[in-house]
């Protein structure tokens, strides 16, 4: 066996035994026995990382973020401007800045899947080059409505910055050098508000006009230009792409064949990483900060200190050098705490947050500008390691397919929740109390606004070790899968790895695993309430596990949609529940082969082979399906889904409620389904009738199986029957 590591990026030691004691294949603990851990010696060099996987894309994607940015300060630093221009008041500009905030949300989502389901590089380049076309049109806006539309058009451009670029560079760098490569991509923060800001500033001083400051937005045309040029790396290169290969289980073969995740989806599996819903809400308390003080800072400087746009510009060049004070602690330090310590980046983050809420209101109430220049220069210094440690932290606990949207969510949250308060309310207030009181008064209510953010991102930062194991599960779990493959045989119907479940705060399923062979039948049998029809709703996509894996037919269909994994050839029956009433018979049964719409000849087979199924119905075909007896619903319900010949059929509980003959029915119609080749999962009560249809059953307990095994031996453990089923077996054994 190739004894290269399981992962080619370093594991904590304490997270990968937690993975470990997981993990029930004994070969996988030897494979770990050769893992190197995070505590041994130093990261990569920077400077050989570069030289290995290229300058390229570091240089580019920092230039491609640097425009824009350099841009909307230069909208904040004009914002008087406006206001003289288009007659507006302080709420009125706020609302601008919101629409603006706005669009890129609109933008970022749609972006980011589009990066996530195809190229980032090519993604990147046309939304850069697309900025540059309506930003530079905005001088020429008659009015603030077109102002407004052009922003929101131009705003493509700031909506791929921490989406597209990070995902990008993620995958373009190893994992060892994370920290430095976005801290110097971070650089073109610190750099459009000193450099650029300088060169806008001086622009418009010169021109005597707030629109040619503008026209810098025509610098995105050559280098989205150049940003095509560059290498697609591919998804998840840097995670798991040794150990998938090596396992026959390439992620990049594996995604062109699986259908992809939707968004919904992706969004529900997103939000269950603990540490990232915290970082969510936190990022929601940034924008407000950032929006409320980037623009309404400036009317502070105006109206206190009576500076004019040359002033202000050089104002904002001197605080914006904090940054460079700042950004090298991450630089230096951010891998080094990551790889002792994954929760401390998380930490550090909420202090540099609440530092910067406390310091920048401190400077609204000092008298001298170069005391407010000197205070709000700490601050920004203190808050300038924030975005590393929060990029790091999710590029590691993030899936690699859905990265992309994972910074998008970023976005949604900030812009959306922190960027409206940030404008629209801190701009009502300050009209609300007027003058230079309400500009104070408005801005002051971001330093408890930040030390709350500060400690959300603490709690979270508790999350991080879990966050992270997951990740390392998902890739055991793949390898196993891998070199089961690698051994040869069918693949299995349906296999469920370390499945977690909750309904809201409660847990129902702990830990399930299960594996059901092709052309098996299977019993789920358990008390009402252990988690059966639960099980069988997370195996259907009907709702997505909190943890773990289902495989159908060896594809991971985890976070698919019911209608997805339909295609994959998968039927669910619930008993009582499927037949529409007020519809008959042939519609339901038409209902039953719409995926079958676009063959008609197919779906009329079907239809014939259902009603030669169940003759009983065949009479009935114009009766609505509401005057049919309990019974003959079941077996309509039966013959519904049997329509679309599934590979695999799931069925909670048909025999519920309904006579011995009509249940003697529609079971041999199962036996029928099952030895014509149908994998069968079925939800049963009655352990002499899952002995009579099934071979090997599992009994589920409070969440968890408590037995795997041939049917007939269940009837042993009176230690599992005894409570509920022990008059029923008694009945049968008579």
């Amino acid at each position: 066996m190739n004894e290269e590591p399981l992962f080619d990026f370093a594991v904590p030691d304490d997270l990968l035994r937690e993975a470990v004691a997981k993990t029930r294949d004994p070969d996988v603990v030897a494979d770990l026995a050769v893992m190197p851990g995070t505590g041994e010696g130093k990261p990569p060099s920077l400077l050989g990382i570069l030289r290995t996987s290229g300058y390229a894309p570091l240089v580019l994607m920092t230039g491609a973020a640097l425009i824009p940015g350099t841009f909307g300060n230069g909208i904040g630093l004009i914002g008087h401007n406006l206001e003289v221009s288009f007659h507006m008041s302080n709420a009125s500009l706020g609302a601008v800045a919101f629409v603006a905030q706005v669009s890129q949300l609109l933008w970022a989502v749609p972006l980011a899947l589009w990066a996530d389901r195809g190229s980032r590089k090519l993604v990147a380049g046309v939304a850069l080059i697309i900025f540059a076309v309506f930003g530079s049109a905005m001088a020429l806006s008659p009015n603030v409505w077109a102002f407004a539309f052009l922003y929101l058009a131009a705003s493509v451009g700031t909506g791929v910055n921490n989406t597209v670029h990070n995902s990008y560079l993620s995958d373009a760098y190893p994992t060892e050098g994370r920290g430095r490569i976005f801290s110097w991509h971070n650089l073109s923060d610190p750099i459009s508000q000193t450099v650029g800001i300088l060169i806008f500033g001086f622009v418009v001083t010169v021109a005597h006009d707030w629109r040619y400051g503008l026209l810098v937005a025509l610098a995105g045309v050559p280098m989205g230009f150049a940003l095509f040029t560059l290498r697609e790396p591919e998804k998840g290169a840097n995670e798991s792409s040794h150990i998938l290969k090596e396992s026959g289980m390439d992620l990049h073969s594996q995604q062109e064949k699986a259908p992809r995740v939707l968004l919904g989806s992706a969004m529900t599996r997103l939000l269950r990483i603990r540490s990232l819903y915290y970082e969510l809400v936190a990022v929601a308390i940034l924008g407000f900060v950032g929006t409320g003080s980037g623009l309404f800072g400036n009317l502070f400087l105006i109206d206190k200190f009576h500076l004019d746009t040359a002033s202000r510009s050089e104002f904002y060049a001197i605080v914006g050098l904090a940054a460079f004070l700042g950004l090298p602690l991450a630089y230096v330090f951010g891998d080094r705490f990551f790889r002792r310590a994954p929760q401390r980046p998380l930490v550090i983050s909420g202090f540099c947050i609440a530092a910067y809420g406390l310091l920048y209101v401190a400077s609204l109430y000092v008298p001298q500008l170069w005391l407010v220049c000197a205070l709000q220069t700490v601050a920004n210094a203190a808050v300038s390691p924030l975005a590393i440690c929060i990029f790091m932290t999710l590029a590691a606990t993030a899936p690699p397919e859905m990265r992309t949207i994972c910074f998008a969510m970023f976005g949604v949250y900030s812009l959306v929740f922190g960027g409206f308060a940030g404008s629209v309310i801190v701009g009502a207030v300050s009209d609300a109390i007027g003058g230079l009181h309400g500009i104070v008064v408005s801005l002051t209510v971001i330093a408890p606004v930040c030390v709350v953010g500060g400690f959300l991102l603490i709690l979270g930062s508790r999350s991080v070790k879990r966050d992270i194991t997951l990740v390392i599960e998902d890739v055991i779990e793949r390898y196993t899968e891998g070199k089961r493959r690698q051994a040869g045989g069918e693949l299995p119907a349906l296999q469920v790895h370390n499945l977690d479940f909750y309904y809201g705060t409660n847990q129902v399923l702990f830990d399930m695993n299960l594996q059901v062979e092709q052309g098996e039948m299977v019993a789920l049998l358990g008390t009402n309430g252990a988690g059966k029809s639960t099980l069988l709703r997370a195996i259907s996509g009907l709702s997505h596990p909190h943890r773990g894996v289902v495989r159908i037919f060896g594809m991971n269909t985890t976070y698919l949609e019911p209608e997805q994994i339909i295609e994959q050839g998968v039927a669910l029956l619930v008993g009582g529940k499927m037949t529409f009433s007020g519809l008959s018979v042939r519609d339901n049964l038409r209902i039953g082969g719409h995926t079958l719409r676009r063959d008609r000849a197919r779906s009329a087979r079907a239809l014939e082979e259902a009603m030669d199924a169940f003759p009983a119905l065949k009479k009935r075909l114009d009766q609505p399906a509401g005057t049919l007896s309990g019974g003959e619903q079941q077996m309509l319900a039966l013959a519904r889904v049997m329509m679309t010949h599934p590979r695999l059929l799931l069925i909670d509980e048909l025999a519920l409620g309904l006579a011995p003959m009509t249940v003697d029915i529609l079971m041999a119609m199962v036996r029928r389904i099952n030895q014509e080749g149908t994998t069968v999962v079925l939800v049963e009560q009655s352990v002499n009738r899952a002995i009579s249809l099934a071979d090997r059953c599992f009994f589920i307990e409070r969440g968890e199986i408590r037995f795997d095994g041939p049917t007939a031996d269940l009837l042993h453990r009176d230690d599992l029957l005894r409570p509920v089923f022990l008059g029923a077996a008694a009945a049968g054994l008579e």
